[in-house]
Parts: C-alpha cells; structure tokens; sequence
C-alpha cells in the first residue's frame, strides 16, 4: 500500500489582496496541507493581510520577495523547490484555482497516479469577463462562469502538480523532470509543444480554472502591477497587458459551472475567514486600488 501523500501551494502576488480570502479558502478546500505565498514588493494591502494570515495558521508561509533584475517569479519558484517539505508541489497564481471533478481532496487525486509519475499537468479552463465591466466584491468563482472553448489554443496550457525532487529545471508550468515521467490529469502522457503547453485538452479530471480578465476594471489593475516574470528594470516590464490581451482572453464561448456545487460551502469558509482575521465592511479584499 503506498503511503499518504503530503502537497505544497506555492503562489507569488503582487497587489492582490482583494482576492486572497476566497483563493486561500479555496485551496484549503480541496486539501492542500500546506500554502506558502511570496509577496512581490505588493504596495496595497496584501503584505498586512498576507501577515495576519500566517499569524492564525491560514498560510503557512509569507516570504516578501523584492523584484531583481532577473524574473521575481521564477527565482521564487526555484526557492520554493529548494525548501519543499512536502511530496508535492503546485505553482498556481492567485487568479487561477484547481478544480478537481472525480474527487473533493488533492491528496486522493494525487494518489490515483502510479508511483512513477512525477509530474501531472491539468489543462487551463480560461474564463472571460462575463460581461462583467467593474469590480464585485462577490467570489471570483461566482461572478464569471463563460468560458473558453475546448478548441481554444490558449487552453492547451497547463500548470502542473509534481515531485519537488524530480525536478531538473524549474518551469511555471511544468518542470523539466530529471526522473519520472509526466502525464495529463486523465493519464495520458502528457506531450508539450511548445513547453507548457500540451497537445491536447482534456477537462474530465480536473482543469485549472483561469480568471485572466475578470472584468475590464479589473483587468486594468492588473496592468499596473506589470508583468511578474520580468525584473523591475526590465523595459518590458508593463508591455505584456495591453487592450487587446484583454480582448484575446475574454472568451465568452461556453457556460462553465463547475464551480457551482462547492459555492454554498466557499461563501460560509471565505466569510468565517474574514471575522478571523478581523476584516470587516468591503475592506480589504473588496477594494481593488
């Protein structure tokens, strides 16, 4: 019989303490022992809210990460594989929330895998705007349910679950495996062209649900903060979230509910939450600024 598994959430946020209530109430759901996040030289209020959760046991780590010249986040993800204690280990960012469809815990998907698979990679299920213009303080899950369609290139990404210790090259959406090998989350081998992105789609498992837009209002937030993956110096730093990205995510194409039967239980946790950690009124995870 094969022992437990034990697996680690990793994220790296900048200014994004309007969402880190329902994304941490989340993935505590689905089971994840352990959630360490880095904070990338945030300016609104995520490194207080980051601070009072670590302080009651929410996350389990809060690591200020100043930019450098080279990519905040993969030098972060390199830390967090270094010092991984657990078997596992996701990357997700805090607009991205794994969905898992044939079981409730991430432990049990994890162990529905043979022993020799070190990387498992689920599918991106990007989701539009929903015609949403300006900011709710309403779950994100709830406020956006269109979604792309399977025939979408953009969903042929992936973000991965996989053996820290397998790994040979760190990568934010599937690492390069020094031992093991690497399937999609129905089974299948799991094949990239480019890498990161496989060659086909499969959401019968589990995907990552993807709020890339969320409404425009949002989305210009988002534009501010710049781009992660490069250095504060780097001319380039707030070239990548332009109009019309906007428009190439916000796809609309398909109603996608599979979020719907965990809500009645996300609204009680992300409302407990927020009464432990002393957060009242639309402060601060409703105020986008």
């Amino acid at each position: 019989m094969r022992p437990p598994m034990s697996s680690m959430l990793c994220a790296i946020v900048k200014n994004e303490a309007p969402y880190l209530v329902e994304w941490v109430a989340w993935h505590r759901m689905v089971g994840f022992d352990l959630i360490a996040i880095y904070d990338n030289d945030s300016t609104d209020q995520t490194p207080d809210l980051l601070a009072r959760m670590r302080r009651i046991g929410l996350i389990d780590a809060h690591i200020p990460w100043p930019s450098v010249a080279a990519s905040p986040q993969l030098l972060a993800y390199g830390d967090a594989v270094r010092g991984c204690p657990t078997d596992w280990l996701m990357f997700l960012d805090a607009d991205e929330f794994l969905m898992l469809k044939t079981t409730r815990r991430v432990n049990d998907f994890i162990a529905s895998f043979p022993a020799d698979v070190a990387c498992i990679g689920v599918n991106w299920r990007l989701f539009g705007s929903s015609g949403e213009t300006v900011f709710s303080p309403r779950p994100v899950m709830e406020r956006f349910s269109r979604a792309a369609s399977a025939q979408s290139p953009i969903n042929r990404h992936v973000k991965s679950l996989f053996r820290p210790r397998a790994v040979a090259e760190v990568h934010m959406h599937a690492p390069t495996l020094a031992s093991g090998r690497a399937v999609l989350a129905n089974g299948a081998p799991l094949e990239m062209e480019p890498h990161g992105l496989a060659t086909h789609v499969d959401w019968s498992v589990a995907q990552v649900n993807h709020y890339f837009c969320k409404s425009l209002e949002e989305y210009q937030v988002k534009r501010a903060r710049g781009d992660v993956h490069r250095g504060a110096d780097d001319p380039a730093k707030y070239d990548k979230y332009t109009q019309d990205l906007f428009a190439h995510h916000d796809l609309n194409d398909e109603p996608d509910d599979s979020a719907a039967p965990w809500l009645p239980d996300l609204g009680p946790i992300c409302a407990d939450l927020r009464r432990r950690l002393g957060l009242t009124g639309a402060a601060p995870e409703s105020n986008p600024e």
